[in-house]
């Protein structure tokens, strides 16, 4: 058990999954201490000398995908040396449930290799990610996105960024997501080219996820504090209670969990990712055990 009931009871609902999730760094102590605990905990995670009599079978997926072309077969047998690569193709091969790493490389390493060999969602068009920020004081939860994958996403990506965004906190907490499209205006404020593209994305995700509660261009005091709202934005759907914020770069989003992170006390799960075929999921290199029980049980909960 952990002193974080939110995690004790993503736990429990991630167990009941009964999902096989595979931490391919076990050089590192970390991850050799979280497969301990996660074991006790009743959680299904296999080694990568479980499936050594697959290599067969991992070699033959890698010549038929597109990136192995004209590929010599001691470059994949190479390629298949790599333990995060080797998991991923496992995943790919549903030997395994899903895959968290990146605690000893760097998160471009395992986005590339998840796009190779895993994919991305026709759903989503898109690989992006998400953070979850957990206040230290009051049960509420809240879902950052973009904040690690995408610098500069277009209105579409905007769109399909908060639609991804908005399944994956509504998974995690039970709570209906309330999506605001962040920006420095609220309900034309202001006019700059940077808000039209907000503004379009807006208009891209009302037509094609409505059912999704959701305001935008809207200003984060507004967005959160009902208080505000009123003032600023008498109309508002949200009424200062939205719990998924789309930032409008990456800029804004990877600093904004920081601050909300060191400033405000918040706890930041994450990052997530969202958009690929399968549970890929990305460990910051300072991740610390806890981070990384938290990241397993995700994975598990999406199967």
């Amino acid at each position: 058990m952990f002193k974080d009931k939110f995690l004790n009871n993503l736990l429990q609902k991630a167990k009941s999954k009964k999902a096989s999730i595979l931490l391919p760094e076990l050089s590192d102590t970390r991850i050799k201490q979280a497969t301990i605990k996660l074991k006790e905990e009743g959680f299904d995670m296999p080694s990568i000398t479980d499936f050594s009599c697959n290599d067969d079978k991992y070699i033959d997926f890698l010549l038929k995908r597109k990136f192995t072309v004209n590929w010599p077969e001691k470059e994949i047998l190479n390629y298949l040396d790599n333990s995060i690569n080797k998991a991923l193709v496992m995943l790919a091969c549903n030997d395994i449930d899903g895959v968290v790493a990146g605690c000893t490389v760097p998160t471009s390493d395992v986005i590339r290799s998840a796009i190779r060999i895993i994919g991305v969602d026709k759903h989503s068009k898109w690989v992006s990610s998400i953070f979850l920020l957990k206040s230290p004081s009051s049960p509420k939860i809240l879902t950052y996105g973009d904040c690690a994958v995408i610098p500069e996403p277009s209105p579409e990506q905007l769109a399909y960024i908060a639609k991804d965004a908005s399944y994956f906190h509504k998974l995690l907490t039970s709570d209906e997501p309330k999506v605001a499209f962040l920006s420095f205006s609220t309900n034309g404020s202001a006019n700059h080219y940077r808000i039209d593209k907000v503004k379009e994305a807006v208009e891209i995700f009302s037509k094609k996820f409505p059912n999704i509660v959701h305001e935008g261009e809207i200003q984060f005091d507004a967005a959160i504090s009902a208080e505000v709202a009123e003032k600023k934005n008498k109309n508002s759907i949200l009424k200062g209670e939205a719990n998924v914020f789309i930032f409008p770069n990456l800029d804004a989003g990877n600093i904004s969990y920081k601050i909300t992170n060191q400033l405000a006390g918040y706890s930041a799960w994450g990052p997530f990712l969202q958009g690929l075929n399968q549970p890929v999921h990305d460990l910051s290199r300072s991740c610390t055990i806890d981070e990384i029980i938290s990241t397993v049980a995700i994975a598990a909960l999406q199967n």
